[in-house]
């Protein structure tokens, strides 16, 4: 489990790797270039800021729920699963990320450190707890589904319905 939770960080690396490229476009394509303090959060005050908000929520959401790994997870070869081991629905999937801001803010990522290390082995973070989920490794076994049974011939199927 030690070199899923290494994989998780980098995956996460990632991941904000990505959302900062976001970040830039953003504020260089839509932000205030004369706020007062020189940064790009300064830049991205208003609406570009909720802009930002929402496609990193839609980056997230929409690339678990399609395929239930973000790039960095991919990458990493890395998937989301529900308890059970199946891909996660829409449900989970976004009480995953809503949680996700919790462990992303900057007063309160402590609280994500202490969960991950709290669930012992598990190591998951809150969102995974809220949303009954867990990131596995993707080559891990997955779930088969049920073979497809052996389609009965001609003669079965007239004896079936003759009797």
């Amino acid at each position: 489990m030690g070199d899923v939770l290494g994989r998780r960080i980098v995956a996460a690396v990632i991941d904000v790797a990505l959302i900062g490229i976001l970040l830039v476009v953003i504020a260089k394509l839509l932000g205030n270039e004369e706020a007062r303090e020189y940064s790009l959060w300064a830049e991205t005050q208003g609406a570009p800021r909720a802009l930002f908000f929402l496609l990193t929520f839609a980056y997230f959401f929409g690339t678990e729920l399609a395929w239930a790994q973000t790039l960095g997870k991919r990458v990493m070869k890395l998937r989301v699963v529900s308890e059970n081991g199946t891909k996660p629905g829409a449900g989970p999937v976004v009480i995953r990320n809503l949680v996700r801001a919790i462990d992303w803010l900057p007063s309160l990522y402590i609280i994500g450190i202490i969960t991950v290390f709290a669930t012992g082995e598990r190591r998951v973070r809150l969102g995974d707890l809220a949303a009954k989920t867990k990131v596995v490794a993707d080559e891990a076994s997955r779930p088969q589904p049920p073979s497809p049974s052996e389609r009965p011939d001609d003669d079965d199927v007239l004896a079936q319905i003759m009797r």
